[in-house]
């Protein structure tokens, strides 16, 4: 193909005859593969999906679930792969535990999107969590998306501590800033959305702006992902910059996520109080709580804010572990 004609290809397939139920690229007999295209890389993924559970279509978005052998149910929005039943604790994991190993004093979390209830669930497992706020602009449609398919996180929703608003993030952040008793009262804030940059108004300096006034002034931490560090540096770079006019400690993280394009996946951790490297962490603390975990665990912490080369070498704060007190001992 020429670069029109494969331009071209791809608008047919993919917006036309919906190619998520195409018997192509060699699915195995009887199943009809999902395929996620990242354009910009021009790589796709290939699951050979067993069905396709649901698709509602909202004002907002377009949700889906399909169902795989391996990786169980698979949450798709805006033909972007979410979450897997298989691997969502890699990721939804190192977006709380990281941050609240830091304060095992913490009382309040914020959750940003997010509706699947995953971070949600992380975070309600620190039994010192007493109230946790869930919004979410299509709230009913993905709480109803994880009571049927991903049970195991809906179970977040049920617990006593949430407080779910079905709600614009931003709107909502205004809303509560109305109201000066909810000025520096939460320890953790996680944004939670779809890739990086598709819900514009969580991304903006008013947004993050407006997010700060309601952290905690002397404990809390700001946690948001971001995308592949190794196909997308840029963007990670990018947002480094950007949070970091705003935050003393702005430091990029980063996961093992195989069924996210590149298995490479970034978030950044911004704090005006809590330095990633430096501020202690009582780990006797963390296993007294005895959290299960399927990916976490104090050597992953530490290891996560290690960066390859390529990627260290253009951000603007990058951590070592000879910063760590408690490994020089």
């Amino acid at each position: 193909f020429t670069a029109v004609g494969s331009a071209l290809a791809y608008f047919l397939v993919y917006y036309m005859f919906e190619v998520q139920y195409m018997a192509c690229f060699g699915s195995v007999a009887g199943t009809k593969p999902l395929i996620e295209h990242q354009i910009t890389r021009d790589v796709s993924y290939v699951f050979s999906v067993t069905g396709r559970l649901e698709k509602i279509t909202t004002k907002y978005q377009i949700v889906e679930v399909f169902c795989h052998p391996y990786f169980g149910n698979i949450l798709v929005i805006d033909q972007s792969l979410q979450i897997t039943e298989r691997d969502e604790a890699n990721y939804h994991e190192m977006m709380a535990h990281v941050p609240l190993v830091y304060m095992p004093d913490a009382k309040k979390a914020l959750v940003i999107g997010g509706g699947d209830g995953g971070a949600l669930l992380r975070i309600l497992q620190h039994s010192n969590i007493e109230h946790a706020a869930l919004v979410d602009i299509d709230m009913p449609t993905m709480r109803e998306i994880s009571r049927k398919y991903f049970s195991f996180l809906h179970q977040a929703y049920t617990d006593p501590r949430t407080k779910a608003y079905s709600y614009d993030g931003s709107k909502w952040l205004m809303e509560q800033l109305e109201d000066e008793e909810n000025m520096g009262s939460y320890n953790l804030a996680i944004v939670d959305s779809t890739d990086y940059g598709a819900a514009e108004p969580l991304f903006t300096d008013q947004f993050y702006a407006d997010l700060k006034l309601l952290m905690h002034k002397e404990h809390s931490v700001l946690v948001l992902n971001v995308d592949s560090p190794s196909w997308n540096a840029d963007t990670v770079i990018q947002v480094q910059r950007q949070l970091s006019q705003m935050f003393k400690y702005c430091y990029v993280y980063h996961s093992h996520q195989p069924t996210f394009l590149s298995g490479h996946y970034a978030f950044l951790f911004a704090s005006d109080n809590i330095h990633p490297m430096r501020s202690p962490i009582d780990w006797e603390a963390w296993h007294r709580s005895e959290i299960p975990t399927y990916y976490y665990s104090p050597d992953v912490h530490h290891a996560s804010f290690m960066l390859p080369a390529l990627i260290s070498s253009r951000l603007t704060m990058t951590a070592s572990l000879k910063d760590v007190p408690q490994l020089q001992s």
